[in-house]
């Protein structure tokens, strides 16, 4: 089973699966434009995107380089690089949890207390072979 989720703040959604692709496609590309091209997004969509991001963080993800040789470009600021990988690691962790829950369900016909079998897991010290955070 596989699953997504968000995470919002007080001011609505600020991170899903797509906007933190299109953070790893800046990245990237070292540009609005080439992430927008690799994405297959229209630019308008792209910096809509990442200016909501932008006001929603306590500091940018994104920043914007002038000039330059090549014409400077965008990048993620070290903040955006660590909420990249807070999200990457939350995203593990959520579908560990969600493919044990299942396999759970799967294999015992009696009802099951999802916070119950979390803090099971967390006991454990390990989610599919990985120690425990």
């Amino acid at each position: 089973m596989q699953c997504t989720f968000s995470v919002n703040t007080a001011s609505g959604v600020f991170l899903t699966e797509t906007r933190v692709r299109l953070l790893e496609s800046i990245e990237r590309c070292g540009s609005i434009s080439g992430a927008a091209r690799a994405m297959a997004m229209s630019y308008k969509w792209t910096w809509d995107e990442v200016n909501a991001m932008n006001r929603q963080a306590p500091g940018p993800l994104v920043v914007r380089n002038v000039g330059g040789r090549r014409g400077g470009g965008t990048s993620l600021t070290p903040y955006g690089v660590r909420v990249v990988a807070f999200y990457r690691a939350l995203a593990r962790e959520y579908q560990d949890a969600v493919e044990a829950l299942s396999e759970h369900v799967l294999t015992d016909a009696r009802a099951v207390n999802f916070r119950y079998l979390l803090r099971r897991r967390a006991l454990a010290g390990t989610w599919h072979g990985r120690e425990a955070a």
